[in-house]
């Protein structure tokens, strides 16, 4: 499999776990700042925002796998790549945010 592919479908699934919780405890705190709703709503909200990330993203690396030798793919997928571990970072950032700097 080509590298830029491996990568993405690698960074969509570590995006699909990780950013689902990470968009809704945004939507969460933009919402309210009390303890209690946050701890609350943050499961509940989770599940809803995978339950809709996680089939998108088996989608497109299903396509990704099937089409994992073409060449031409490869060159065409490496910004996606790029996006995906751009947005990996940054809720990785978030949440070492929020751990850290409440």
């Amino acid at each position: 499999m080509h590298k830029n592919i491996s990568a993405t479908m690698f960074y969509s699934l570590l995006f699909a776990m990780g950013g689902a919780p990470t968009i809704a405890m945004l939507i969460i705190r933009a919402q309210t700042q009390d303890p209690a709703i946050i701890n609350a709503a943050l499961i509940g909200l989770s599940v809803i925002i995978a339950c809709i990330l996680v089939p998108i993203i088996l989608i497109q690396n299903a396509f990704l796998f099937f089409k994992r030798k073409n060449a031409e793919l490869e060159q065409k997928i490496k910004p996606l790549c790029q996006v995906y571990l751009g947005l990996n970072v940054l809720c990785l950032l978030y949440w070492l945010g929020f751990q850290f700097f409440k």
